[in-house]
């Protein structure tokens, strides 16, 4: 079992994540107050049994908690060596599924805290097929059957300690806890024709997608092989890279269309590109959040 000692081995972490987060931080100290608070148990139902009980609470701060502080070497994401810990990015990115509070102390998160993440973790997680949790598929390695995951790799294959402590964490939770509900599936063929065409098409005085975001942990969006034509296979890479920004069923939470989109309009506060768009009424961004909604599907584009 990972053991709570994690939590206490990276004393000066919280500044670090202060420095790299910069005012970040202090909106998703404003934000964690929202999170759902499904698992807040008032003294009566902490007595009756009903989950997350305090040892539920425990068990989740010590087996899985803890590993969010495991320091891997690095301070950002990327290195072929080292990689932040989860807390570096996953307490201030709001704009992602996986967006824990900030701790309040070097030592890690308060009981409170931990009660209101597990609620967020439990987004992450599928009771019904443990192996399939994206809390498990993240941060594995794709050769071995994770999902692409812009941190990096911290388990390459499952006979990772961390990988087993964490199934095992799964397994034992209430079958039908944390089921999440079926994600629609986005047509290919609207990919192709209405989608893929935003990457080669920049608005007026700003990049191409393609241009920075054509290959690497951030790519999703390769440009054509020859010409301004992609073909059918460079098509189908394409559509599989672009699994890793979005959520289907959920556009609000996907990457794909929170890092272009302007702050003020709901966006994500960190881009290091352009912002496309300003809001979210702007018909190029409906019509691809209806896409990843699995409203669109064929060859005709909306607009």
């Amino acid at each position: 079992m990972v053991t709570r000692q994690h939590r206490a081995s990276h004393q000066g972490w919280r500044s670090l994540v202060l420095k790299s987060a910069g005012f970040g931080l202090a909106l998703c100290l404003a934000a964690s107050t929202s999170v759902g608070s499904r698992f807040l148990q008032t003294p009566a139902e902490a007595q009756t049994g009903t989950f997350p009980t305090e040892a539920d609470v425990e068990t989740y701060r010590d087996t899985v908690e803890s590993v969010f502080m495991t320091d891997r070497g690095g301070t950002t994401s990327g290195g072929e060596k080292s990689y932040a810990a989860c807390v570096m990015c996953h307490t201030w990115q709001t704009s992602v599924r996986f967006s824990l509070e900030t701790p309040e102390t070097d030592s890690g998160w308060t009981l409170e805290q931990s009660r209101r993440n597990l609620d967020v973790v439990g987004q992450l997680v599928n009771t019904a097929s443990p192996n399939s949790s994206r809390l498990l598929l993240k941060p594995l390695a794709p050769q071995a059957g994770g999902l692409p995951h812009t941190g990096g790799t911290y388990w390459t294959s499952t006979d990772d300690p961390e990988y087993g402590a964490f199934l095992q964490w799964i397994q034992r939770l209430p079958a039908d806890q944390f089921i999440p509900a079926p994600q629609p599936e986005v047509d290919f063929e609207f990919f192709r024709s209405c989608v893929q065409t935003v990457f080669a098409n920049p608005r007026e005085g700003q990049l191409r997608c393609s241009n920075c975001h054509s290959s690497g942990l951030i790519g999703f969006a390769p440009a054509p092989g020859r010409g301004d034509e992609w073909s059918d296979e460079e098509a189908q890479r394409a559509y599989q890279l672009i699994s890793r920004v979005i959520t289907p069923g959920n556009a609000e939470q996907s990457r794909f269309l929170l890092k272009p989109l302007h702050p003020d309009g709901g966006g994500a506060y960190t881009h290091n590109g352009p912002r496309r768009w300003q809001t979210r009424d702007d018909p190029e961004w409906q019509m691809l959040a209806g896409w990843v909604r699995g409203e669109h599907t064929g060859a005709s584009c909306p607009m």
